[in-house]
């Protein structure tokens, strides 16, 4: 049986009880009634009544935080009159099997309580949460009209082949190790003929700032009238319109004709049929015709397709010297990976493309190194390769050091290694971490807090500092 056929069984007609909940803030922990295990976080606007319904939001973080996932869309959903249900129990990185449940759990909860409007139903999430709710909308069967994925795509990484039968607007940052497969998928969508839209901001691998959430629920409510899901409301399109055509326009006033040409064409797209687009349109057929833009446009898709293979061969670089017996030291592995030309590449005193293409290379070997190659391996046992790999990870960034260390610990501490995992601990506050809260109430530490080492690691992080 499909998730979809699932979710859709188990729901039943809304019962009275959305009332008793407060309205216009935010509450972190609601316990669903059939699955206790199961929480989420909550945001009723002020105006909900039963009386009507309302859209709903489903959010997936990928590491459990539902109010901070639904902090992020609280201004609009306020603005906009929408539900939001973020789960406390979606994670990256494991089975699939536990996210199906929690989706399942809120779906089935939220619908049971509140009054949800049955054709304006969404899913967002961030990196394996939008993979979640990408999954959530496929497998629904028509039942989730548009998605939010931000800093991740579809499951699995690979952009669908075939339609999708609902909206999907993207954002990823400028420095995310997810950058290109988000612009690869906003390209495959594009092709497909999809209602889609990708909003590019500035940072790493992230949660999108509330403004760029906003946008979504704002390009969502346009779809939503396009395909009469909802009445359209033609004040909200024409002040839309317009601060959009402004933004445009001071793109181009300022000389920045690729952005001015895109932002065109996209109020182009995401309007027609509800304004007068002919202005958009003209603009968009102009400045794309401007030889700087046609040039940078060629130059952007070109960097894409070689940052992606240089990404490849650092990467096949990585398991090579990792699989070598012996592997070799932290300083040849980081030699071979270029670390020194890449950190200079993404100096600040670099132009703009190649300092942003460096940075999302360490970005995509950083994430291997910190995370997933030490708890892999520490799962292993495999302790020297561990080590080596966090090692790299610290020549890579070397501000994150003490924290890439903790992790280290922590993962050792996971596998069973005590000894092992306060050698990485000592190294971690060598390197500079000083989080004592969270190394006393981290549960990936429980095993060591009785031991004496431990506990002298402790006093030292909280001796007072000069």
């Amino acid at each position: 049986m499909t998730l979809g056929l699932l979710l859709l069984l188990a729901v039943s007609s809304p019962a009275a009880g959305g009332e008793r909940f407060p309205k216009g803030e935010i509450i972190p922990r609601v316990v669903c009634e059939e699955e206790p295990d199961q929480s989420y976080a909550l945001y009723l606007p002020t105006a909900y009544v039963e009386t009507r319904t309302w859209p709903v939001l489903y959010l997936y973080d990928p590491r459990k935080r539902g109010p901070l996932a639904v902090e992020r869309f609280r201004e609009a959903a306020e603005r906009y009159g929408w539900i939001l249900a973020g789960s406390n129990n979606t994670m990256s990185d494991g089975p699939a099997a536990p996210n199906v449940t929690a989706m399942k759990a809120v779906w089935a909860d939220t619908h049971r309580r509140f009054a949800i409007d049955p054709r304006r139903v969404y899913a967002g999430g961030f990196s394996g949460g939008a993979r979640s709710a990408i999954l959530l909308a496929l497998e629904t069967q028509g039942s989730v009209a548009g998605v939010v994925a931000v800093g991740g795509g579809f499951p699995g990484g690979a952009a669908p082949a075939k339609p999708v039968p609902f909206a999907v607007f993207g954002a990823v940052g400028n420095v995310d190790f997810n950058y290109g497969e988000m612009r690869r998928l906003d390209r495959a969508l594009g092709k497909l003929g999809a209602v889609h839209r990708l909003e590019v901001f500035e940072g790493p691998h992230s949660w999108c700032p509330a403004p760029v959430c906003a946008e979504g629920i704002e390009w969502l409510e346009l779809a939503a009238m396009k395909e009469g899901r909802r009445p359209k409301d033609a004040a909200l399109v024409e002040r839309l319109f317009r601060e959009r055509l402004e933004r445009t326009v001071a793109a181009e006033a300022a000389g920045r004709w690729t952005e001015a040409y895109r932002r065109a064409a996209e109020a182009a797209e995401d309007f027609r049929g509800l304004a007068d687009t002919k202005d958009a349109e003209d603009r968009a057929e102009r400045l794309g015709r401007l030889p700087a833009v046609r040039k940078e446009l060629a130059e952007e898709e070109k960097r894409d397709a070689a940052e992606e293979r240089l990404v490849e061969r650092r990467w096949q670089d990585l398991k090579t010297a990792l699989e070598a017996d012996p592997p070799p030291p932290v300083k040849a592995i980081a030699n071979q990976l270029r670390v020194v030309s890449l950190r200079r590449d993404a100096g600040a005193d670099r132009p703009e493309p190649e300092r942003l293409s460096a940075a999302r290379v360490i970005e995509a070997l950083f994430v291997q190194t910190a995370f997933y190659l030490p708890r892999d391996l520490a799962a292993k046992h495999d302790w020297l390769r561990a080590e080596l790999a966090t090692g790299v990870a610290a020549e890579l960034k070397p501000e994150r050091a003490g924290a890439v260390f903790y992790d280290l610990a922590c993962f050792r501490a996971l596998a069973g290694d005590r000894k092992g995992a306060l050698a990485s601990l000592r190294a971690a506050v060598e390197k500079g971490f000083r989080d004592v809260t969270l190394v006393e109430t981290d549960p990936d530490l429980a095993s060591l807090r009785g031991e004496k080492s431990y506990l002298a690691i402790i006093g030292e992080l909280k001796k007072p500092t000069n």
